[in-house]
């Protein structure tokens, strides 16, 4: 739909009109007024704003991709226009964005005419003076640029493997299932000129690995993990040919050049050829040792070359299925090519690219290159497209020589690629479904840093003023101001063992392990966070048939006493030991049962040590002061602990596989048993002051007790398996097996709401802000508020918010990306 106003440089760079034009027009009403726009104005053209900075096309070719990369998220939140833009132009070319990213030549924060950054600010001052909504803000760059050639083709999946047609005009790709996302949608087609997807190919059940097109571009084959091949005609969508039971998941496909065969390679060692007029198999070539990883055919259609996992290529005789040669390589071969005049068979070895004659099938001297290679192309007769590791390479055959070179940064995964045959284009595959495709002949634009530094862990306390984020290779400190600091490196010794930090953030504590000349010691190392420096260890030799030193997988657990004076963990079985954090003096040793320790926490009085033991069902309470035992208990420890403590009283709650709920007042020692169902407990929690208890058990129901006199005060048949259960106020609040969050009138059990998404009940009821976590982009609230504050495009895994609305947080559709993000109340105005 077209603007109802002609629109003009001056007037799209004023937020008050993108936004009247999102609100009116919509998405794509806004992205055609910016390409109106862009196509009348000249480029020498330039607008000075009063108060605000000189803009001109460059600025609205940058807008424009802005709004691109949210499209889809700004369809369903048009009133997130300014928090998308901002979030992107604010990083785009300001000085403070460049220790983000790695450059190769100039970067645009190094443009005399940056002022992108300038817009952003001139714009949130605007907002600000004026009133706005609330709003998420970006502390750390996103991914995705905002010039250039690149553009992402997003997928709901992980894609493999990508394939372009002869005339390079066209994409497939071959993306991944989960089991509960984009089944049967594993093939996609796209407009390389237009990135618009024009296809979708229904039918595969499991992930894609495999792609190929036939030579005149009409027909596309697949091979996926479910043991099977297809063809398909890529103008109608419809489905050809289906190759069922292969021995194995199919790895690749390849059509002979005249189109009448398909060669079908599967993990089960074996290659098939099937005839594509009647659909029959016409014979099967064995040899291969271990898995065919890949085939291709020679150009004249008399050979076909495959690689395998057994370190060797084959080539065989198509109309014999007799094996003609085989080459020794020093790996496995992931992809074996044909050069175009069939002069040259290339594959990927250990640490270069093999390449062969085709007329000795003798192997030639290697191709060294820059990275260890797992995709090889042929590009025209005197070139290779490569993937490496960390990069793609154009190769020169002749002298080895680096023509071209893309780097990009490592997730750890599987990846794939695919140069286009006129030598214009390049896709790469990613976990995260977003397939890079771009032009070889383009400016590389600056590489963002923290992609290849993906967070696996977050640890800290809800509204605190501090979280960890674990990566692979180290870790980062984030504080309340959202600034993020990297500790030394012997931080690092916790590997993925969680952090602990203390109440009031102080002090952190983390696993270590340590080699002494009597083997292998296990300890708690603290950490003093604001000189982020390692302080006191604390170990011991284990007791006496307690060592755990070769149970390496054993997770340690530990907890901070509520005053932050105390540290209690473990690091041996069956032993919980108790610490003066200010001088690391051990003050008890609490012996349980003979097995791992799998939970510790302070009641919130910080009276008693709460210790818990998986593989026993048990739950054992010990006195702080005296080290005595005054709890050993039957409790359901698994999938959750069912256990719970009153705030304001001291009084807890578990639960037991057996139906049952134990109430025990402390120190008083009074305990009441109550039979809740026939079916385990599996969660519960006291209201603050102790004066109820709301009970989730395995018969989907939730139920709330009288804690004082165990009186049932109702049932509530629950839609779905509710695992997690809160009150506060009115409402009681639940997290079930749906993945949705329910409320209901604490009263009387009576429903009154459901969000779809996973909240927190704890976090709903006792926090500032909480989050709803799903597929979608997650939604912020308030309080005990339904009414979602604000969104954020991406959909998270995994948050943490700090003290005044500090979010740390590690990407679902973006995996394990950190986010670190400020939540914005609404501006009254002037």
């Amino acid at each position: 739909m077209r603007p109802s106003m002609p629109q003009d440089l001056a007037s799209l760079t004023e937020l008050s009109t993108l936004e009247s034009l999102i609100a009116a027009e919509g998405v794509d009403g806004l992205l055609a007024a910016l390409d109106d726009v862009l196509a009348r104005t000249p480029a020498d053209t330039r607008v000075l704003h009063e108060d605000g900075p000189t803009v001109g096309p460059r600025t609205l070719g940058v807008l424009r991709k802005a709004v691109a990369l949210d499209a889809d998220f700004l369809r369903e939140h048009p009133e997130a226009l300014f928090q998308c833009l901002y979030n992107r132009l604010r990083w785009y070319d300001a000085p403070d964005a460049a220790p983000h990213y790695a450059t190769t030549g100039q970067a645009p924060w190094d443009d005399p005419e940056a002022h992108l950054y300038q817009l952003a600010a001139w714009w949130r001052r605007q907002r600000e003076s004026s009133g706005g909504a609330a709003w998420v803000e970006s502390l750390l760059p996103l991914r995705g640029a905002l010039d250039g050639a690149d553009v992402y083709l997003w997928h709901e999946s992980q894609v493999l493997c990508a394939a372009f047609d002869a005339t390079g005009m066209r994409l497939a790709t071959g993306s991944f299932t989960d089991g509960s996302r984009a089944d049967g949608n594993n093939v996609h087609v796209w407009d390389v000129a237009t990135g618009k997807r024009l296809r979708v190919m229904e039918g595969h059940e499991m992930e894609v690995r495999g792609l190929a097109w036939s030579p005149d571009g009409k027909q596309l084959a697949s091979g996926s993990r479910a043991h099977e091949a297809r063809v398909w005609d890529v103008e109608t969508g419809e489905h050809l040919h289906l190759f069922r039971r292969q021995e194995g998941q199919v790895t690749s496909v390849a059509f002979s050049p005249d189109i009448t065969l398909l060669a079908v390679a599967n993990l089960g060692w074996l290659i098939h050829l099937y005839d594509l007029d009647t659909g029959e198999k016409v014979r099967t070539l064995k040899g291969h040792q271990q898995s065919v990883l890949s085939v291709a055919f020679h150009p004249s259609g008399r050979w076909l070359a495959s690689g395998a996992s057994d370190n060797t290529v084959r080539v065989w005789d198509v109309a014999t299925g007799e094996q003609v040669a085989r080459l020794e390589t020093q790996r496995s071969v992931s992809t074996v090519a044909f050069s175009p005049d069939g002069e040259w068979l290339a594959w990927a070895d250990l640490d270069d690219v093999g390449v062969a004659e085709t007329k000795t099938w003798q192997r030639v001297r290697g191709l060294r290159g820059n990275s260890r290679y797992s995709h090889v192309q042929w590009l025209g007769t005197s070139q290779l497209g490569l993937l490496g590791y960390d990069r793609l390479e154009v190769l020169d055959v002749k002298d080895g020589a680096t023509v071209w070179s893309r780097p990009y940064s490592s997730d750890g995964h599987e990846r794939g690629a695919a140069f286009s045959p006129d030598l214009r284009h390049f896709a790469l595959t990613a976990i995260d479904g977003g397939v890079l495709l771009s032009r070889l002949d383009a400016p590389i634009p600056p590489r963002l840093l923290s992609e290849q530094h993906r967070v696996k862990h977050l640890w800290g306390r809800a509204e605190g003023t501090l979280a960890v984020a674990k990566r692979m290779d180290g870790m980062l400190v984030i504080d309340a101001q959202g600034r993020v600091r990297e500790p030394p490196p012997e931080a690092n010794d916790s590997g993925l063992h969680a952090w602990r930090l203390s109440g009031n953030d102080l002090v952190a504590a983390y696993p270590v392990t340590r080699y002494l000349d009597d083997g292998w010691r296990r300890g708690i190392q603290l950490f003093d966070v604001s000189r982020m420096a390692p302080t006191t260890e604390l170990t011991d030799k284990p007791l006496e048939g307690r060592d755990a030193s070769r149970k390496m997988t054993m997770e340690q657990v530990m907890t901070f006493s509520p005053d932050s004076t105390l540290l209690a963990g473990t690091f041996e079985l069956g032993v919980v030991r108790v610490w003066r954090v200010a001088d690391g003096r051990l003050l008890h040793t609490l012996k349980g049962p003979e097995a791992i320790v799998t939970m510790v926490e302070f009641t919130p009085d910080g009276a008693y040590v709460v210790s818990g033991y998986e593989a026993a069902s048990r739950l054992q309470v010990h006195d702080v002061k005296t080290g005595r035992l005054v709890l050993d208990t039957q409790a359901l420890m698994k999938p959750a602990v069912a256990y719970t403590a009153a705030e304001r009283v001291p009084r807890i709650a578990v639960g037991r596989a057996t139906g049952e709920l134990e109430l025990l007042d402390l120190p008083a020692g009074f305990r009441r048993v109550l039979q809740v169902s026939e079916e385990p407990v599996i969660a519960a929690r006291l209201s603050a002051d102790g004066s109820r208890v709301a009970v989730c058990t395995l018969d989907d129901r939730v139920r709330l007790y009288e804690a004082d006199t165990g009186r049932l005060m109702y049932e509530v048949q629950h839609p779905a398996l509710p695992f997690e259960v809160a009150m506060d106020d009115d409402v009681l609040v639940t997290r079930s097996d749906d993945q949705q969050t329910r409320f209901f009138d604490l009263a009387t059990g009576a429903p009154r709401e459901v969000l779809d998404g996973n909240a927190q009940p704890d976090e709903v009821t006792r926090r500032a802000y909480w989050e709803v976590l799903g597929d979608a982009p997650v939604a912020f609230h308030r309080r005990m508020d339904t009414t979602p504050l604000a969104h954020f495009h991406d959909s998270l895994e995994e948050t943490l918010i700090l003290r005044d609305g500090i979010v740390v947080a590690r990407g679902l559709t973006v995996p394990d990306f950190l986010y670190v993000l400020k939540l914005h109340e609404p501006t009254g105005g002037a």
